[in-house]
């Protein structure tokens, strides 16, 4: 069972914590379960994990992961689009994956949920800084702009 609820943690990048069992048992094997769980998973992180990566490809990474384009990802890290460029290349090659979608799926199985949560709950306190739009504002989903000719709905 340990096994399992370990396969489960890494495929969806979770921690045996976030999963709730619903059988019932004594409290004290529940625990034993939970804790060889943790062990497994971290065991199975440092399998599917390549070699340690840098500060800045661990940066990369995240971004990758969050679906930025490039261009977002340089402006963010404040180096070139090239540099982003070769950084997911050898993201790529170390992962062993063709494309930005496997490596975002490969690289969330063995990231601790921690790195992931810390951008994610930066990028909540963005979204409440800048507070709901109002339905009667010039936001307003049925109304149409006018820019240089064009007519655009939103």
């Amino acid at each position: 069972m340990a096994g399992l609820l370990a396969m489960q943690c890494l495929v969806r990048g979770s921690d045996p914590e976030d999963f709730d069992i619903l059988v019932a048992t004594e409290q004290a094997f529940t625990n034993r379960l939970r804790s060889r769980a943790k062990e497994l998973l971290e065991q199975g992180r440092a399998v599917v994990s390549p070699a340690s990566l840098s500060p800045r490809q661990k940066e990369i990474l995240q971004s990758v992961i969050r679906n930025r384009a490039n261009k977002e990802i340089a402006s963010k890290l404040n180096i070139t689009v090239r540099t982003v460029k070769f950084h997911i290349s050898s993201l790529l090659n170390r992962f062993g994956v063709q494309n930005r979608t496997e490596l975002a799926r490969r690289a969330t199985g063995f990231m601790p949920p921690s790195l992931l949560d810390r951008e994610e709950a930066a990028e909540e306190l963005r979204r409440q800084a800048l507070g709901p739009v109002p339905v009667g504002s010039a936001m307003h989903m049925t109304e149409k702009a006018q820019f240089q000719g064009r007519v655009m709905s939103a």
